[in-house]
């Protein structure tokens, strides 16, 4: 046996270890080096969609508090983010064109809010569809699609050297499954399983925003607004970040048909839940 031979090989991936780990160092750290952003997915329906809102009633944007990535008309580049937020982002199964119009969300105040807490600027994605049932967003193609966005954005982010540094989704959602007599337990099912599958495509954690009462009938959401909370408090991924829409009862809080929130009422929420989102998040760092 060369013994000279040997050493000299062991020397050479003793060498070519060391060089590896080095540029796995020295990448990590040119990684850590891009702006840092969390990527925060807008799911839900016609409230999270904005159909009651005015975005000329929204507030302004703080400077380098929010971006909107738009995976149906510019999945290329971010924007700042404007309302009405994702008002040209239909598409497939997250399509609502033919049922509502964004007129303005709670998406701003949300991310000012946010961006006060924890510093760090949010990527805003689009994927609320007005209507929706939570079968629907199950069995629909939902869920795949806003799984795409999601995807989409990633690449999109990695192309232009912005660091993400949490992704997370926030859902306000329930009042079709009122109407449609959906049970808690049903609906508390069907939420694990949206969200267990949300976490698969890389969310950490799901933003619960409770639905509030329908001013016609007090009682009728009520179930599901239990079960919202129920489930929030079950599971350490759940995490209930506004119960404000069932206080937001005046005449201005809501329009004519009692479902929709207006942009004073959406201005409310999205801050009460963009500030307690925030503060969970900071939390994870201290």
């Amino acid at each position: 046996m060369n013994t000279k031979k040997l050493q000299n090989n062991k020397k050479a991936i003793v060498i070519g270890s060391a060089v590896c780990c080095l540029l796995f160092i020295l990448l990590g750290l040119y990684y850590r080096s891009w702006p840092a952003v969390d990527v925060i997915l807008f799911m839900g329906q016609s409230n999270m969609s904005g159909a009651g809102g005015d975005a000329s009633l929204a507030p302004e944007l703080i400077p380098g508090a929010g971006y909107e990535f738009r995976a149906v008309t510019d999945p290329d580049h971010l924007h700042a983010l404007e309302e009405p937020f994702g008002k040209n982002e239909n598409r497939g199964a997250l399509d609502d064109t033919e049922i509502l119009e964004r007129n303005g969300s709670l998406a701003t105040a949300f991310v000012n809010a946010y961006y006060e807490e924890t510093e760090t600027p949010v990527v805003a994605v689009s994927a609320s569809v007005g209507s929706s049932s939570l079968s629907g967003w199950l069995n629909k193609g939902r869920k795949e699609e806003a799984a795409d966005r999601l995807k989409e954005a990633k690449k999109c982010l990695w192309k232009e050297r912005i660091r993400i540094r949490h992704v997370y989704m926030l859902w306000f959602q329930g009042e079709t499954d009122a109407s449609l007599q959906t049970t808690g337990n049903e609906y508390k099912t069907m939420m694990r399983e949206l969200v267990s599958y949300m976490e698969k495509q890389g969310v950490e954690a799901c933003f619960v925003i409770q639905i509030g009462a329908d001013l016609a009938e007090p009682e009728k959401y009520q179930e599901i607004m239990q079960a919202q909370e129920e489930i929030c408090g079950e599971y350490g991924d759940m995490i209930l970040v506004s119960e404000l829409p069932a206080s937001l009862t005046g005449d201005d809080m809501k329009d004519e048909g009692g479902i929709h929130f207006t942009q004073k009422a959406l201005n409310l929420i999205g801050e009460d839940a963009g500030e307690q989102a925030g503060a969970y998040v900071k939390s994870l760092s201290q």
